[in-house]
């Protein structure tokens, strides 16, 4: 009889999918020690069970404002009684590792508040918490690669293996989590179908939009070609701050170039072919979507993201397969803590997508067989773009702000698919509220600071505050940057007319129109009695835009504002701001 370790349930929360990523991916390494693992959702995990774990692993991501992922509020809820003993699970070893973007204050937020109260039920940390954050180079992975060892060098502690039971080596062979059959034989045309693979799991809040137009916004000499995509719809109703949920598809030369490099390799798969697959190991379910038959063509198009850059695992599963000695070794350089500056500079820095990979390493390509296309192809994740109308303004219209790339080799997927739509196209899309929570009175003072597409969101609210009524250039405060007030200058003649009617104020920062590049923190700072002025109105500051660098310029430009105009230390100057995010008075949106 095989041995067989200790019990090991991982559980995550997740909102777009990058924790259970990550949690399948512990699962799959706990093999290698022959734990009796299990990975669930925590929404598919019953909570009561926790009482009798002896040990347990935790991923869950934070979203919007420090809020908890949708899957795991039940929950989290059910944690928090107060009826709760506190020594309930005095039984339990634990690890947490958290998902989030340090442009955020209330940085990985979730896994904080979870470990804390974990910790005080009774529970022992196996080892300190794990934070990864969007904003590295390498992404999550660059905090989970080592948590992640010594998460496995703690359990060992606890539960050893016997002496004549040895590790599995770390490039040890990975068995597929489902088992994939394919039938060509079946006479059906799906080549050319409009039908979607998801048209049998759409939720009760999905909706039909049909484009209406697709305009570009800056100038043609430009080298950003930012547009203004209007979608009508049959009068779906939302809010200021509220975000349109869409799945984008892979464009045609997208697929062709996949499909070439698959037969040029020998791997060849006709489009009609139908795909059924099933569970490998009770542990891993089936997602809903590949539980009904599909064709090749049809995950082409909607389900495998033929433009996501390979992490450390995809060449993990590529060393495997390969028959040539000198793949295999690059591609476990690659797997190493060591290789992982090289793989940056392969993968990340040039954005090389997984198609490019498979054609680099042509010998593990043509070893690839169905059920490694899902283990090396991730799925395609919704994307989440804020609302740019006013639905009491604009009524059964949705308007995106969308800035697709502009080299071919280096298109983001859903940027370009959006604007690829021709007016007619159809989307399946979703309303999601936000992570802005805009104040409901119409006489508040809001300033709002919005860069770039980050002005998306404040020309949703401004709308919605001008249709109300009693808005003005002293209560309602633009301050909006780009490169060049004539190229780029979003919704220009939107804001510039509400001007003129004494709705708006619009203090803009346009970076290369002079000798010396003007941000909108230079603009914060130089209205600066102006900013104190509504700080001493209880106005409501919101942020949005690329989330690298402004966030934090922006929050220091405030920091000054407070220390100059009310004349204090820089210590009491943060403080005003911090006790701001605290009560929703200074809130921050921003994206990679």
């Amino acid at each position: 009889m095989s041995f067989e370790n200790e019990k090991l349930t991982i559980l995550y929360g997740s909102q777009t999918g990058n924790a259970q990523d990550l949690a399948e991916r512990i699962w799959r390494e706990s093999k290698r020690f022959y734990f009796r693992s299990t990975v669930k959702s925590l929404d598919e995990y019953d909570v009561l069970e926790l009482i009798n774990e002896k040990c347990a692993v935790f991923v869950c991501s934070t979203t919007g404002q420090g809020e908890e992922p949708d899957s795991m509020k039940a929950f989290w809820k059910f944690l928090l009684k107060k009826s709760l003993p506190r020594d309930v699970l005095n039984n339990l070893r634990y690890a947490v590792f958290g998902l989030g973007d340090s442009s955020y204050v209330k940085f990985n937020f979730v896994a904080k508040r979870l470990h804390k109260r974990i910790l005080q039920l009774g529970a022992q940390p196996l080892m300190p918490l794990g934070l990864g954050d969007d904003q590295h180079d390498l992404g999550y992975d660059a905090a989970a690669d080592p948590w992640i060892e010594e998460l496995w060098k703690n359990l060992l502690v606890l539960y050893p293996l016997p002496s004549s039971v040895q590790p599995l080596p770390k490039n040890y062979t990975i068995v597929p989590r489902w088992s994939v059959s394919a039938n060509t034989t079946r006479n059906i045309i799906v080549p050319n179908t409009k039908e979607s693979i998801y048209r049998y799991t759409r939720k009760s809040n999905d909706f039909t939009a049909t484009v209406w137009e697709n305009k570009r916004e800056t100038a043609s000499d430009h080298f950003q070609d930012v547009r203004i995509l209007k979608l009508k719809t049959d009068g779906q109703e939302y809010k200021p701050g509220d975000l349109l949920v869409l799945r984008p598809k892979n464009l045609p030369w997208q697929i062709e170039e996949f499909k070439d490099v698959l037969s040029s390799n020998s791997v060849d798969i006709p489009p009609e072919t139908i795909f059924k697959i099933t569970q490998n190991d009770p542990q891993i379910h089936v997602p809903e979507i590949l539980q009904y038959e599909v064709n090749f063509e049809q995950l082409c198009s909607e389900y495998f993201d033929l433009m996501a850059i390979p992490r450390r695992h995809t060449f993990n599963i590529l060393a495997q397969i390969t028959d040539s000695d000198l793949e295999k070794e690059k591609c476990l350089e690659f797997t190493t803590a060591e290789g992982q500056n090289d793989l940056y500079t392969y993968t990340n820095r040039p954005r090389r997508n997984i198609v490019e990979v498979l054609r680099d390493f042509p010998h593990a390509t043509k070893k690839i067989t169905k059920e490694m296309l899902f283990e090396i192809l991730p799925p395609i994740k919704p994307r989440e773009f804020s609302i740019a109308s006013s639905y009491k303004t604009h009524h059964d219209e949705v308007h995106l702000s969308t800035r697709p790339k502009l080299v071919k080799e280096r298109l983001g997927l859903c940027s370009n698919y959006l604007a690829g739509l021709q007016k007619g196209d159809e989307i399946t899309a979703w309303i999601k509220h936000g992570s802005f929570n805009f104040p409901t009175n119409g006489d508040c003072s809001v300033l709002m600071v919005g860069p770039g597409t980050g002005v998306a969101p404040f020309r949703n609210y401004i709308f919605e505050r001008v249709k109300e009524g009693g808005t003005s250039p002293e209560n309602l405060v633009l301050f909006y940057g780009c490169r060049y007030e004539n190229k780029d200058f979003l919704c220009k003649d939107e804001f510039v007319k509400l001007e003129e009617d004494k709705k708006l104020k619009v203090i803009c920062a346009f970076s290369r129109d002079q000798e010396n590049k003007v941000y909108v923190q230079d603009k914060i700072r130089e209205n600066s009695n102006l900013v104190w002025e509504a700080l001493q109105k209880k106005t409501f500051i919101f942020i949005a835009g690329n989330a690298k660098l402004m966030p934090q310029e922006v929050r220091k430009a405030f920091v000054s504002v407070c220390m100059k105009e009310g004349k204090m230390e820089e210590n009491e100057a943060v403080r005003i701001i911090e006790n701001m995010e605290k009560t929703g008075r200074y809130q921050t949106e921003c994206w990679s």
